[in-house]
């Protein structure tokens, strides 16, 4: 008892001299360990650019690229300005991750003290390219802009898109990764949550490959999808597939929104299935001859397809 006592005093007292060093340097402001305590003092910084032809991005900042008036980059930082780069129009920005040294006030590079990147690029613009190199851990959000390639592999961020047309190829490799009004030949992902929602891809196969998460695909079409989820729940509702539609999951369920013209393969190793009302164990087929056909397949719980 007298330890665990003696801990907390000490504890107390270092919350204590925090508390005043933040509150004599203009406020109670974040403060950090980096050899020694300091006072993280809030930075921005805005750089012009003449134009915005590719973009690499390897920063522990939250990037934000979207469409405005003139190409330029803000960037506001609690510790250390980016490093960035610009050559022939491609954007380079660099930044190392602090969580691990960071104590006080502040824990993590997040929430109101996450450092920040705002990338504008002007209306008419096309961005040939990009990609993080797998050195992204900032979240990633991308608005209102025509990309040619995306290539965002960091799997511990989140990454979201609005309103994004892609011309070529769409890689993902994210914690978690929201599609809204996105366009793009085909889809590719890796790992993590997946949210899609009003979106399009429509000259090629699409393939969702998950980990242990859930994956919402809502409104979109798809010309052939494949999707698989090691243990989640997979919700497909009222979404349009040309060709046709895979769907799979170790350990989870699957439920489907779609016209009942569709054929439909439904097989589960441990669970039940609802077929358009019909139930049903195992293994159920309906329509084998229809256009497009749906294979759901879970090895551990049900399966429900319900009319749109």
């Amino acid at each position: 008892m007298r330890k665990t006592i003696k801990i907390g005093f000490i504890l107390l007292v270092l919350g204590l001299i925090m508390a005043m060093f933040g509150i004599a340097n203009n406020g109670i402001q974040a403060v950090y360990w980096d050899s020694g305590f300091h006072v993280a003092h809030y930075q921005t910084k805005t750089y012009p650019l003449k134009q915005v032809k590719q973009i690499t991005l390897a920063t522990a900042n939250n990037v934000t690229i979207r469409q405005g008036n003139t190409a330029s980059i803000k960037v506001t930082a609690n510790r250390k300005l980016p490093t960035i780069t610009t050559k022939d129009g491609h954007v380079t920005i660099k930044s190392p991750t602090y969580d691990s040294e960071t104590i006080g006030f502040m824990f993590n590079n997040t929430g109101s003290f996450a450092d920040t990147t705002l990338i504008t690029v002007p209306k008419g613009t096309t961005i040939e390219r990009i990609d993080d190199r797998n050195q992204q851990s900032g979240n990633i959000h991308l608005q209102n802009i025509t990309i040619k390639n995306v290539q965002l592999l960091a799997d511990d961020n989140s990454v979201s898109l609005s309103n994004v047309d892609i011309q070529q190829s769409a890689s993902f490799t994210a914690d978690s990764l929201h599609l809204s009004q996105v366009t793009a030949p085909s889809l590719q992902t890796n790992g993590g949550t997946v949210t899609i929602a009003n979106s399009q891809f429509t000259k090629g196969t699409s393939k969702l490959s998950l980990d242990d998460e859930n994956a919402q695909l809502t409104n979109n079409t798809f010309k052939a999808l494949q999707v698989h989820t090691s243990d989640g729940n997979l919700t497909l509702s009222n979404n349009q597939i040309t060709d046709s539609l895979t769907a799979s999951t170790a350990d989870g369920n699957i439920h489907v929104t779609a016209p009942k013209t569709t054929g439909i393969t439904a097989i589960t190793g441990d669970g039940n299935l609802n077929i358009f009302g019909t139930t049903n164990q195992h293994r159920y087929q309906y329509n084998q001859h229809a256009t497009p056909q749906y294979h759901l397949t879970t090895d551990d719980g049900n399966i429900t397809v319900t009319e749109s």
